[in-house]
């Protein structure tokens, strides 16, 4: 098996990428953030995407236990679930599908609801 292009062949075409830390988490200077978020929308983004973390937690968790017959976590895709459901109106239809349930939990979905939801379970 060989691997083509990639970080260590030079002659690899680029792709240019936005990037605001570089590859050790570290600010690059000559980089802008266009929209700067107020404090109380960057706080409500984490809180969401914490949020969502735990509920990952409990939930794969549950399904392992056989709780609930099938649960996808979106472990590592957080952020772009969460920013993208607070870019949307709340009116704005979203045809989501397996690890996408960061954007209920934007719109205000609780633990119960998710729990229901994946239980199959009646209110």
């Amino acid at each position: 098996m060989q691997f083509v292009g990639g970080p260590l062949e030079a002659s690899s075409p680029r792709i240019p990428c936005y990037r605001t830390l570089d590859g050790t988490g570290r600010a690059i200077p000559e980089a802008s953030v266009p929209h700067n978020l107020p404090p109380q929308q960057a706080t409500a983004l984490y809180k969401a995407m914490a949020q969502l973390q735990v509920m990952d937690t409990i939930c794969y968790d549950a399904q392992r236990q056989g709780r609930f017959s099938f649960y996808m976590t979106c472990a590592g895709e957080e952020a772009t679930v969460v920013g993208s459901a607070a870019g949307l109106d709340g009116r704005d239809t979203v045809f989501s599908q397996y690890r996408e349930h960061g954007v209920l939990v934007w719109h205000g979905f609780t633990f119960d609801d998710f729990a229901n939801q994946v239980g199959a379970w009646a209110r």
